[in-house]
């Protein structure tokens, strides 16, 4: 693939990845992160001029950002499992108290 084509798909990528952290969508997020993967795959074997270096740092950047944003997102999602976990288990002892009461 020309280097034009290699740069043009580095930042639909870019935009796509930045889009999708946008909107929080996570699924999306992951099949980019796979895109982004196959892209930078194919890029490893072919000489680089500067545009493409600079497109790959600035997706690089990104797809740092996206990583810390998933790992943000799990662990929102992990407090919540934890809180609905610990509810559950004082309903369910509460439940336990009432039935010894009848």
């Amino acid at each position: 693939m020309s280097s034009a084509l290699e740069l043009q798909r580095l930042l639909a990528l870019r935009q796509r990845l930045d889009r999708a952290l946008g909107e929080q969508d996570w699924h999306a997020v992951a099949v980019i992160d796979a895109d982004i993967r196959q892209a930078l795959q194919q890029l490893a074997d072919q000489p680089s001029c500067e545009a493409l270096r600079q497109a790959r740092q600035a997706l690089k950047k990104l797809h740092v950002q996206a990583l810390e944003a998933c790992i943000e997102e799990c662990e929102r999602l992990r407090q919540m499992l934890l809180a609905h976990l610990q509810y559950a288990e004082g309903s369910a002892a509460y439940q336990q108290i009432n039935s010894w009461q009848e």
